[in-house]
This record gives structure tokens, sequence and C-alpha cells, in this order.
């Protein structure tokens, strides 16, 4: 099993839809949330509130590492939100385990410009509700840590899926 893990706008969709036409079985966790709620992951975060969407998400990362798939991609927010976050530990626990059975953790990432810009935080915003680019970047150093761990780290910043997806599919 490999494990796919990083921020929003890493580009582990656009990999994985290389892999799954290459026959690979992949389990998205965004996926499973959306299918188990009926709604749109944006639309679960307004109308269920921070705390259903992170129970939510790390229900569905649970599934996800448990499902046998060759690929599983976690949410951005399943292992936590920051080091010593106990609400991401039993996710964190479940992807140690994998990986003492051979699994590999892979971290997405990508130059600061390239994930806000694939997040669609290249925009102004109104400053009446913050700054979404701040609170971004802010979250993304938070949470560094948690992707690093124990992950061969992949630089998805040039966008060529076919060659990221064949690093992938070599581990």
């Amino acid at each position: 099993m490999i494990i796919l893990v990083g921020p929003p706008g890493s580009g582990a969709h656009e990999i994985v839809a290389v892999l799954e036409q290459r026959g690979r079985t992949v389990v998205d966790s965004d996926r499973l949330v959306e299918e188990r709620e009926g709604m749109l992951l944006a639309s679960l975060a307004i109308s269920g509130g921070p705390e259903k969407y992170a129970e939510a998400e790390r229900a569905a990362a649970i599934a996800a590492l448990d499902s046998g798939a060759d690929i599983v991609v976690l949410g951005s927010g399943a292992l936590g939100n920051a080091a010593g976050d106990e609400r991401g530990a039993e996710v964190r626990e479940r992807v140690d385990k994998a990986l003492a059975e051979g699994a590999k953790k892979v971290y997405l990432t990508a130059s600061a410009k390239k994930l806000l810009d694939r997040s669609g935080l290249n925009v102004p915003r109104s400053v009446a509700i913050g700054s979404p680019r701040s609170m971004y970047l802010t979250q993304l150093k938070a949470r560094s840590s948690l992707y690093e761990g124990d992950a061969l780290e992949i630089d998805t910043s040039e966008e060529d899926w076919e060659a990221l997806a064949d690093q992938i599919d070599a581990l």
C-alpha cells in the first residue's frame, strides 16, 4: 500500500487519476467523506462545522487505510492539525502500523505559489473574514511535520502527472 498525504493543492487527485487509469485501486478518503455524507466537502465544512468535518475526515481515513487498496489518499487534516494533536492520533497510529507492515508514505508537496494557485487562493479576497492565504500557510506549517514523518517527499510543482505517477508506481 502507498499512502499519499499532503496539503490541499498538492496534486494527489491528478496523480491518482493517472494511477487509476493504469489499473491501480485507489481509495481517497475525501471521496469517502462525500459519499458517506452525501455532499461535497466544502458543503460539509459549512453545514456541519469544523468538528463534524474533522470527525468525518478521520473516520474516512481509517476506512481508507483498512480498505486494502494499492493507493490510499488521506485528507489534508486526517493526521491532525499539528504534532501532538490527539484528534489525529488514531489515524497516525494506523499509518504507523501500515508502515511497519511494509506500506510506503509519500508526502506530496509543491511550491507555496503552486499550492495556493491550485487551491484557488491566488485571487484577492475580502479581509473581513481574515486572510485565507495566511490561514492556509499557517495550517501548512503546522501540519508539515505530520506529512513529512517517515515519508518520501515528492514535489509536484512541475505538474508532470504521468512522471509523478511513474515515481509512485515505482514504489
